[in-house]
């Protein structure tokens, strides 16, 4: 390892062990982003580095020194940021109880999380994200439910696991059922108290679990796609079982994955957009850093040339590479940060998108001091920025959207349907 690579190790392996501390004594959402961005921008690469895929696309296109000497200062400077900004909420035991007041609220809000849930894919464009956003309130209502001192509806959030689970099994994606699973186990984890023997052995499992899925996620697609018609679950336990038993699944599956890591390495990408910028391609100079906030403020009606969800034109642009038009693929705001400013001023990007990040927790974190249900809606806000793959675009649109949505929903139910939110916590 060199002296970056091994920094930069450390500085993960670090947090890992902080979010892990911090599990049942707050909600740490911006120390799970910054965890996982580490896992793929850092940890992935040294993986890939020591232990090449082979893979004709998937690999690293600039040597090791020079892809850790920006992205472990960039990844120091935004882990400092966000650290130093969430130090006061991390340390504040909230008071998650309260919620138990609130079982009310959270059945009508889980109700109108499963009727958008229905009505949404009929809906169009911008409307169809507007009921996106307001689906994922039925995951919020199952965490306030969860506190509930009635048993029946504790179960609700058992249930959104469940149906979250459905879901995927029904639709052979996985990605919400992982994301929401971490987030339901932050408030279980603050309700139960677990021991940190109990959290690192849930850990290994869902390691394990993760590290199977990945085997046998393409086999199981390929079956599911083209019409499969049997028992899903059964298929999808079975196809588990094969694989922790052999270790492989098909010879589809073989030939289409090149290795679990491939999957947690976005290094390749960032490393792409290093040997493209500026050789091939000038450094945008916040192109796209000022497309995503004119995107994130304006609805497409009012802005026609609107960047569009997906990640396939930037991708071109950034790394140089070809893409297929039913691909998606992000570059990571780290990528982004580099293509546009370069290595100094990718760092200092870095620590400035930190800096954003944790003055919107801050206030928001406010607001639950004096309103403990909105807690329950911080996940729904930060469900596409804890993504260390996605774009500047997609994560400003999903972030001011869906606070746009939720401060509206409480206005709405303050003010004409005299929901009572003023369950005041103190120190």
């Amino acid at each position: 390892m060199g002296g970056w690579t091994l920094i930069g190790c450390i500085a993960v392996v670090y947090l890992g062990i902080l979010f892990v501390k911090r599990l049942g004594e707050s909600v740490p959402i911006l120390e799970l982003m910054t965890l996982i961005a580490g896992l793929q921008w850092i940890i992935g690469p040294i993986i890939e580095y020591a232990s090449p895929s082979g893979h004709y696309k998937y690999y690293m296109y600039v040597d090791q020194e020079t892809y850790m000497g920006f992205v472990v200062p960039a990844y120091l400077l935004f882990m400092v940021v966000i650290l130093k900004g969430v130090k006061k909420s991390a340390n504040f035991k909230v008071p998650i109880s309260h919620l138990e007041h609130y079982s009310q609220y959270g059945l009508m809000i889980f109700g109108i999380g499963v009727v958008f849930d229905l009505v949404g894919g009929f809906l169009p464009g911008a409307l169809g994200f507007f009921a996106f956003i307001l689906s994922n309130f039925k995951f919020a209502g199952a965490i306030i439910l969860f506190f509930s001192k009635d048993a029946l509806l504790k179960k609700v959030f058992y249930g959104a696991i469940v149906y979250l689970f459905a879901i995927a099994l029904a639709k052979g994606m996985f990605h919400d059922l992982i994301l929401w699973s971490v987030f339901f186990y932050m408030f279980w984890a603050i309700k139960n108290k677990p021991s940190l023997a109990f959290i690192f052995i849930t850990f290994l499992i869902a390691a394990l679990s993760l590290t199977t899925l990945q085997t046998i996620k393409r086999a199981y697609r390929s079956q599911i796609w083209q019409g499969y018609s049997g028992n899903k679950v059964e298929l999808f336990v079975t196809l588990m079982a094969e694989s922790l038993v052999s270790g492989d699944v098909t010879e589809e599956a073989e030939q289409g994955e090149t290795g679990t890591n491939v999957r947690l390495n976005q290094g390749w990408i960032i490393s792409a957009v290093i040997y493209n910028i500026p050789k091939y391609q000038p450094y945008l100079n916040g192109e796209t850093v000022s497309t995503a906030l004119f995107s994130s403020v304006l609805p497409r009606f009012l802005n026609p040339n609107k960047a569009v969800a997906g990640g396939r034109e930037n991708f071109r642009k950034f790394t140089g590479l070809s893409l297929s038009d039913g691909t998606s693929m992000g570059i990571s705001i780290i990528g982004e940060a580099y293509g546009n400013f370069g290595k100094i001023g990718g760092i200092l990007f870095m620590g400035l998108w930190g800096f954003f990040l944790t003055r919107i927790w801050s206030k928001l974190f406010k607001i639950v001091l004096n309103n403990i249900v909105f807690i329950s809606f911080l996940p729904i806000a930060f469900l596409q920025v804890i993504k260390a793959e996605t774009e500047l675009v997609v994560v400003l649109n999903h972030l001011i959207k869906s606070l746009i949505v939720i401060f509206f929903f409480f206005w709405y139910a303050k003010n004409y349907l005299n929901w009572n939110f003023s369950h005041e916590t103190k120190r």
